[in-house]
């Protein structure tokens, strides 16, 4: 009950959103890596192509952002988001039929159209529309528990793939959408636009048009831009390579796949504690303290006796920097520029923002191949420190709170 008030009322459907987020996430951007194994034996798919999936599922996302965005923006989320979850069983539905690299491929055009209509940013602008000057809370909250996607649909995924075969565990996926996600989003409130004014005011109340100078939204807007697609050049490239990069530097399998097990945890930690505390601190100074941080761990790691203490050290230092970023990633825009536009704001950003997540696995891959894990992490902290030096030169521009 006290979890209700806390947020208006709605702590019923933001815990009924976070669990369509763990069923979202973990049923299409983490089952493939259980199911690469399934895929090569039976329909001759290697990784490459299995991966390629989750490529096309963000590229589709980021091409059709900004046209959800505005519809978001205008009709509120709850029909796109019930569309989507139907487009997400229907294109599962189609994978589970897959008889090759083309159907494959093609079906992860359907779940990427369901995945933008239904998780990108839909549920964050629903928070937006909602809970007013308690968004930043709600979110982080609502990515803390989203964080336990991988724990919960990789042993999920293998269990039913052992069971009953790849082709059933994503039937029941596909399930899951119509069962369980539709009538959660089917429960989202009604979107009732405010009335514009009938006269701009001269000072505009920050939670509506953000902190930044209407003169200064353009400059604003592309430094978040370079800020969070370099620092996702990063965070969605570098921990995927982390235990092969420790083996490099000594470290035995069995103990580089330990230490690697310590992200999740230390990334939800994170997370958890920005979500109860962060609202203390401007979400721009946040994020420009994980800017910086990341790259001197990157830079420090090459030049430390490697030892597994070390290792784990870097993993959960560098995993709780990446957990405080991708809150600040869904925070900061609505900080800057206001709930008015929200969504067009996130719909524009994860253009640039989904290409870089979707060139970075295979970015770090070549790196890691071709120059040595010592030259990769040189070359992630330059990365992120562009993100540093355009987060800094927005702080710049942003008055002090």
């Amino acid at each position: 009950m006290a979890v209700s008030s806390r947020f208006g009322g709605h702590g019923p459907l933001l815990f009924g959103l976070a669990v369509t987020r763990v069923i979202g996430w973990g049923s299409t951007f983490y089952a493939p890596s259980v199911l690469v194994g399934p895929l090569e034996r039976e329909i001759g798919l290697n990784a490459e192509v299995v991966f390629a999936g989750i490529t096309i599922l963000l590229v589709t996302g980021a091409l059709i952002a900004p046209a959800i965005g505005r519809m978001l923006d205008r009709e509120g989320t709850r029909r796109a988001m019930c569309v989507g979850a139907v487009i997400c069983a229907l294109g599962l539905a189609v994978l589970s039929l897959a008889q090759g690299p083309v159907s494959y491929l093609a079906s992860w055009f359907v779940i990427g159209l369901g995945h933008a209509l239904s998780l990108a940013n839909s549920a964050n602008v629903t928070i937006a529309q909602l809970m007013g000057e308690r968004t930043r809370r709600a979110i982080g909250l609502m990515m803390l528990v989203t964080g336990l996607s991988s724990s919960v649909f990789w042993p999920l995924t293998a269990v039913l793939t052992d069971a009953f075969g790849w082709r059933v565990a994503l039937l029941v996926f596909a399930a899951m959408q119509i069962v369980i996600v539709l009538p959660i989003f089917a429960c989202v409130p009604r979107y009732r636009p405010a009335p514009p004014p009938a006269a701009l005011p001269d000072v505009h109340p920050a939670g509506e048009y953000g902190s930044v100078a209407p003169a200064s939204r353009r400059a604003a807007f592309w430094l978040v831009a370079l800020a969070f697609s370099a620092s996702g050049l990063a965070s969605w490239g570098l921990p995927l390579h982390l235990i092969r990069l420790f083996q490099e530097w000594g470290l035995t399998q069995a103990e580089a796949v330990w230490v690697a097990t310590l992200s999740g945890p230390a990334t939800i930690a994170a997370r958890a504690i920005d979500a109860t505390l962060g609202e203390r601190l401007p979400v721009e100074r946040v994020a420009l303290w994980g800017l910086l941080l990341g790259p001197v761990l990157c830079l420090a790691l090459p030049v430390v006796p490697m030892t597994i203490t070390t290792a784990a050290i870097f993993v959960v230092l560098f995993s709780a920097v990446l957990g405080v970023i991708s809150i600040a990633r869904a925070t900061l825009p609505l900080a800057l520029f206001g709930r008015n536009g929200f969504a067009v704001v996130l719909g524009k950003l994860t253009v640039p923002q989904n290409i870089a997540f979707a060139a970075a696995p295979l970015l770090f891959a070549v790196m890691v191949e071709r120059l040595g894990a010592n030259v990769t992490l040189i070359v992630s902290a330059a990365i992120q420190a562009v993100g540093f030096a355009a987060m800094l030169a927005l702080v710049q521009m942003v008055p002090r709170r």
